[in-house]
């Protein structure tokens, strides 16, 4: 089997986009059950994991490469010429990438930036408005952009509507959260809704927990370090969901539920633009959030054209796509 490292960061305090949508890429090349073509040996380089991160590496079966430091040589001796590399944070420039190339079979970027040349042999970006007017690049590069190639772990697929959805909605600020902004989007569900019952999932790297107890325990379930399957779970079992604009979004998009987003990074803007002006999304919030706003969003979650046109862009076929893709560069 070809090895494929992906070498991607996270913390509470820094987020930790990068690995779960490196997870869900990882996920996604797992081969399906009536598949001849053999899997990879998928491994993670992270560095100075938590036992959070770990425990969420674990529950897919991935080895984790414990790295010191975000040195380029520290990696490298961790690369052989055989293996595809998968790097996937704002730290890895054009001067990063190109010495991991050399040392490597094929190189893959992640990038949600377009900032600076890019030199690997593939750059994904999931961004729904990205074309490759936004690149410059090397004439190898392969560019894999838009909803088509969306980092969602398979798990996620539609579902059918639940039947006592209405009064339940889903909240999730991300892995880390670290400014607590679910807290905020649970106390206004709390007191614009008094049927309302709310599940809010927090991230492996969430410190914020204990903050919640004060919040009536018989409306208000909260979970934490969910694997995709039970995300997927309770994304799928409630009417509405209330989401940081990041790759969670894309999750409930696919399984196709009314949602609201929340922009809670400056890297969330054009993710935030695609969702808005393709209306996949009942309302896009910022930070502060103005609580006539969120009431009048929330207020929407019975209309169904979001779901029909959500439908239309997240087809469930990106994992068939990429594992086209990585079997080609294996060669």
């Amino acid at each position: 089997m070809k090895r494929i490292i992906f070498r991607a960061d996270g913390t509470s305090q820094t987020g930790m986009g990068h690995i779960m949508r490196s997870l869900a890429l990882a996920e996604m090349l797992s081969p399906p059950d009536d598949s001849d073509k053999p899997g990879f040996d998928r491994h993670f380089a992270i560095r100075q994991p938590s036992e959070a991160v770990l425990k969420t590496v674990a529950k897919l079966g991935i080895p984790v490469i414990a790295l010191q430091t975000n040195e380029l040589d520290e990696f490298l001796r961790h690369v052989t010429a055989d293996d595809v590399v998968v790097l996937d944070g704002y730290a890895f420039d054009e001067a990063f990438q190109q010495a991991v190339r050399k040392q490597t079979h094929k190189l893959v970027f992640i990038d949600d930036l377009m900032l600076g040349k890019q030199v690997a042999d593939v750059v994904i970006n999931h961004a729904g408005d990205v074309t490759p007017a936004d690149y410059q690049t090397e004439p190898y590069t392969k560019l894999l952009l838009g909803a088509g190639y969306a980092l969602v772990n398979p798990a996620f697929r539609q579902k059918a509507q639940p039947k006592d959805g209405e009064n339940k909605a889903f909240v999730n600020m991300g892995g880390a959260d670290p400014h607590n902004v679910s807290r905020e989007v649970v106390e206004l569900l709390l007191t614009q809704n008094a049927e309302l019952r709310v599940t809010v999932v927090l991230g492996s790297a969430n410190p914020h927990a204990d903050t919640f107890a004060d919040l009536p325990k018989d409306r208000l379930s909260i979970q934490q370090n969910l694997s995709p399957k039970q995300m997927a779970r309770a994304i799928g079992g409630s009417g509405l969901s209330i989401v940081a604009a990041s790759t969670i979004a894309y999750e409930v998009a696919t399984v196709s539920r009314p949602m609201i987003i929340i922009q809670t990074a400056d890297n969330q803007s054009r993710l935030v633009s695609f969702m808005r002006d393709r209306h996949l999304t009942l309302g896009a919030l910022t930070l502060p959030i103005a609580p006539d706003k969120f009431e009048t969003a929330v207020g929407k979650a019975r209309l169904t054209p979001t779901v029909f046109k959500q439908r239309l862009v997240f087809d469930g076929k990106a994992a068939d796509r990429y594992r086209q893709v990585f079997h080609e560069l294996a060669v």
